[in-house]
C-alpha cells in the first residue's frame, strides 16, 4: 500500500512560471487555468487524504472527495489539481476562499450544500505502487485518460493543442489564463524548470464605491467593495484609471457624502473617508489575492448597475 503520510509530507507540486505572451508550439500542450485552490489528492484503499500546496492538511475541509476512491477504482493514487466553485459557470476564487476556510463541521457541512466544488484534476502523480513523476507528461495524461470517466465533482482537465487560440477563448470567458506544458516535462518541484508557464488574462469586476482617500486634501483613491452574502466586502484601493478630471470632480462631490461609519464588513480606518455604496465602477485587474482583495486594479469606467451586479 502506499505510505500515504510519507508521500504527502515529500511532496513538492510543480509550479508554472509566469510568461506573459501566450504562444504556439508543437512541443507543448495548453490548459485551461482554473481559478481555484491547489489540492493534491493521494488514494489509500477506501481512503482519500488532502493537503494544499503549501503541505497543509485539508481532508476535512472537501469531504466530498473521500469518494474519490470509488470513482476512480484504484488501490491507490496522487492526483494534482485545483478545486473550484463555479459561479454561472465561471470559477469564483472568492467562493471557493469561503469553502477552503470553513473550519466548524457545522459550516462545512453548510458550505458543501451552498458552495459546491468541482476538482479539475490535471496530473497523475502515483497509481497503483508506482510512482510516476519521472515519466513524461504525456504518459501521465494517458494513464490518467484510462482512469477518469468525467462524473460529479470529478473532472479531468483537457489539453488542447494551440495556445493563442485557448488564451483568447478563455480571456472572452473571462477565466483567468491557460497554463502551457511541455509534452516530454517530468513532474519537477518548485519552479527550478523551463516546462511549464502561465499565461494570465486581466479580469473585470463591477466594485461598489464605499469611501476614499485623501492626499494633500484631494481625493487620489477610491475604496472598492463587492457583495458577499448581503455583505460589501472591501476589495481593496484602486487610483490607477483615475483622469485628473475624475479626481477633480470626486474632491468636489464626495465630501458632502461622507458617512460616520464604514460601509465594509471591517473595521473602520485610520485615513480612510467612508460614504454610502451609490456609485459604482468598472474594475480591471489581474487576480484575487487570497485575502480577497484585488491585485493590481484599475478603473475603467463609472457604470450604473444594481448592487446585485457587484457580487461576487
Amino acid at each position: 500500500m502506499l505510505d500515504i503520510k510519507t508521500f504527502l509530507t515529500d511532496i513538492k507540486t510543480m509550479d508554472p512560471i509566469i510568461r506573459e505572451n501566450a504562444f504556439d508550439s508543437e512541443d507543448f500542450l495548453y490548459q485551461v487555468k482554473w481559478d481555484g485552490v491547489r489540492i493534491i489528492a493521494a488514494i489509500s484503499g477506501e481512503t482519500v487524504y488532502l493537503r494544499n500546496k503549501r503541505g497543509n492538511h485539508r481532508t476535512e475541509q472537501y469531504p466530498e472527495l473521500q469518494s474519490l476512491a470509488g470513482l476512480l477504482g484504484v488501490k491507490n493514487a496522487v492526483l494534482d489539481g485545483e478545486i473550484v466553485v463555479l459561479r454561472k459557470g465561471k470559477p469564483s476564487f472568492p467562493g471557493v476562499m469561503q469553502r477552503d476556510r470553513s473550519s466548524t463541521a457545522m459550516s462545512i457541512k453548510h458550505a458543501s450544500k451552498t458552495l459546491p466544488i468541482s476538482y479539475m484534476v490535471f496530473d497523475l502523480l502515483f497509481l497503483n505502487g508506482r510512482d510516476l513523476r519521472q515519466q513524461s507528461l504525456m504518459e501521465r495524461i494517458f494513464k490518467m485518460t484510462e482512469l477518469f470517466d468525467n462524473q460529479e465533482y470529478l473532472h479531468q482537465v483537457e489539453s488542447f493543442s494551440e495556445g493563442t487560440t485557448l488564451f483568447e477563448a478563455v480571456r472572452s470567458a473571462g477565466i483567468e489564463g491557460i497554463v502551457a506544458k511541455r509534452k516530454t516535462s517530468l513532474y519537477s518541484p518548485g519552479k527550478n524548470h523551463s516546462d511549464w508557464y502561465k499565461i494570465k488574462c486581466l479580469q473585470t469586476q463591477n466594485c461598489l464605491v464605499g469611501g476614499y482617500t485623501l492626499r494633500a486634501n484631494q481625493v487620489n483613491a477610491l475604496l472598492l467593495g463587492v457583495v458577499r452574502e448581503g455583505k460589501l466586502n472591501f476589495a481593496g484601493k484602486a487610483a490607477n484609471g483615475l483622469s485628473s478630471e475624475h479626481l477633480k470632480m470626486l474632491s468636489e462631490e464626495l465630501p458632502a457624502l461622507e458617512v460616520g461609519t464604514s460601509p465594509f464588513d471591517e473595521r473602520s480606518q485610520r485615513n480612510h473617508h467612508y460614504i454610502e455604496p451609490r456609485m459604482a465602477v468598472l474594475v480591471e485587474f489581474l487576480e484575487w489575492t487570497e485575502s480577497l482583495h484585488l491585485r493590481f486594479p484599475v478603473i475603467k469606467a463609472f457604470i450604473n448597475v444594481m448592487d446585485s451586479d457587484c457580487s461576487v
